[in-house]
């Protein structure tokens, strides 16, 4: 075959380690064709073996609009995954337990933190409030720039960041320097996404559910580790900047794996990047953030709360407004509000409400006095610990089910599932909360349906999203998830607010009671926006179970 001028200016897509391990090197799935997908990959195939390497291959299809095939059909066409794919995968899952460990190891050490920087309680509240409001600017723009240019490529940037933002932390008393290391710590709320976009690149169906599955459940067991882990090394410790350095450790581990053992996603093309409507993303996030926050110190209508809410009102009109009219967005406004992904985002947002939200409102409950309040178990620390503890492990292993089952009964049904366990969680609380065991029956149920949202969700995101999105869709999620959890804390606070008894410094059991029933009717607005989510085909089906060579 004569190379012409016209072929000759196509782009020639270059082969990576991971494609030669695996076999697959872009099949028409990944550019969102469908079709005879068995015939069109043999026929891929054959011009893989037959063309000369100096012989361009077809330019690639056209980025797929709304509504069109999208990534959960990749299985079909998507040679299986090979020992190198499923050893990726297992460097993946490191990454995350060195996250989850990260997270979960500052919290129970910030009494000793706030004296070693010598800043007052209220001050130390900001330590992790930076690392927040960094989250909320870091996963949309990385995760998108991920799409563009390389999600390993982001994410070795984001490892780095962390672990200089750990050492920092660690090693220099100062508390000005220790928030900008926090801030650098902020950029581990986007490993997820990002790990989610390698995975749903190179393998897909059942395979890539387990992996996703595998991903949460890590996380969240490292925060577990972390949390324990924080306890006992401060006991054993000389020192607490030793102490403060052992999250390092995980993370430079992470930051070798990243950067000696992950390939790369599949090439990508740059496209212009959308700096004004990723500025946009970080205005309002953070306004809207500072505002929530605020909100339970000082109330709902404090000017401190209002003014940062109204700012993030405005600038979220206004950059709707740019998004729809730019030719490249940072965010695809119409496939976020779409009938395929909108579901799982309103879903998203409604469990992060409950899941993020309502841990502070056990600590009290749990902890008020029957004598006193009339209501709780006045639990120590340890028993309190113990309930959240159970909550937490309960959803660590329901992530790790989700895809079992979903190979049984199919993704959309788990998520039904799991919204109906943690909805009736919730509101079992109503009659059961008289009693400590009736306390923890009702935890345990939300526990499980928790973990099945918790793997289920991001997965079938992963797979609806358009190929080429797959991380700025996660990033979405996660974000959405964090303003979820900070809206219903605020909620939650002028709730218990509103229920004070007079001239008394608690909250009566009505404000409790609220809270119960807003969490379960959360849950079921989950349910029915997940009744709206596009069902698996028997061909879907069919492609997101592995025949017996995968295992």
């Amino acid at each position: 075959m004569r190379v012409t001028p016209a072929n000759r200016s196509r782009p020639v897509r270059l082969v990576s380690r991971w494609d030669a391990a695996v076999g697959e090197t872009g099949t028409a799935s990944q550019h969102g064709e469908t079709g005879t997908t068995g015939q069109h990959n043999q026929h891929n195939q054959h011009n893989r073996t037959a063309q000369p390497a100096s012989i361009a291959p077809p330019p690639l299809p056209p980025k797929p609009e709304i509504g069109s095939t999208v990534n959960s059909p990749q299985t079909a066409a998507l040679p299986l995954a090979g020992a190198r794919a499923r050893t990726v995968v297992g460097f993946l899952v490191f990454c995350e337990l060195a996250s989850g460990f990260t997270q979960g190891f500052t919290p129970p050490l910030l009494k000793d933190i706030a004296a070693h920087l010598a800043v007052s309680d209220a001050d130390i509240t900001w330590f992790l409030t930076v690392q927040s409001l960094s989250a909320a600017v870091c996963v949309p723009l990385l995760s998108k720039l991920g799409d563009l240019f390389g999600h390993r490529r982001l994410l070795r940037i984001a490892v780095v960041a962390v672990l200089v933002g750990t050492i920092v932390t660690a090693l220099v008393p100062s508390y000005p320097i220790a928030l900008i290391g926090r801030v650098l710590v902020g950029a581990l709320s986007v490993w997820l996404p990002l790990e989610i976009a390698l995975v749903h690149t190179r393998i897909s169906g059942d395979s890539a559910r387990r992996a996703i599955g595998l991903l949460v459940t890590f996380l969240t067991g490292g925060a577990i580790l972390g949390t324990f882990a924080a306890g006992g090394i401060a006991l054993i410790s000389p020192s607490l900047s030793l102490t403060l350095l052992a999250p390092s450790v995980l993370v430079l581990i992470a930051a070798f794996v990243v950067f000696r053992l992950v390939p790369e996603s599949p090439a990508r093309t740059a496209t212009k990047v959308d700096y004004v409507g990723f500025a946009g993303i970080a205005v309002f996030m953070v306004a809207a953030l500072i505002g929530l926050r605020g909100a339970g110190d000082t109330g709902l209508f404090a000017p401190a709360v209002v003014v940062p809410l109204l700012i993030a009102a405005a600038v979220f009109v206004g950059w709707v407004l740019w998004e729809l009219r730019s030719p490249a967005p940072a965010v695809d406004v119409r496939l976020v509000a779409s009938r395929r992904v909108g579901p799982v985002y309103l879903a998203g947002l409604c469990f992060g409400m409950v899941m993020f939200g309502g841990q502070a409102q056990i600590a009290t409950f749990m902890g008020s006095s029957p004598g006193r309040e009339g209501y709780g178990f006045e639990a120590t620390a340890g028993t309190i610990s113990l309930v959240i503890g159970t909550i937490t492990i309960l959803a660590t292993v329901g992530a790790a089910l989700f895809s079992v089952l979903s190979a049984r009964i199919g993704i959309r049904t788990v998520l039904l599932v799991g919204a109906f366990l943690s909805a009736a969680g919730n509101f079992l609380v109503l009659p059961l909360h008289g009693s400590f065991g009736g306390y923890l029956i009702a935890s345990v149920v939300q526990g499980l349906g928790y973990g099945l949202l918790l793997g289920a969700l991001p997965a079938r995101l992963a797979e609806l999203a358009p190929a080429g999105s797959t991380g700025i869709a996660a990033g979405i999620y996660n974000s959405l998830r964090t303003l979820g959890g900070a809206l219903a804390s605020a909620v939650f606070a002028a709730m218990l607010g509103a229920a004070l008894v007079p001239g008394a410094e608690f909250a009566g059991i009505g404000g409790y009671i609220s809270i119960w029933v807003f969490c379960g009717a959360a849950f079921v607005v989950c349910f029915v926006a997940l009744l709206l989510v596009p069902r698996e085909t028997a061909a879907e089906r069919a492609a997101a179970a592995d025949p017996p060579a995968a295992h």
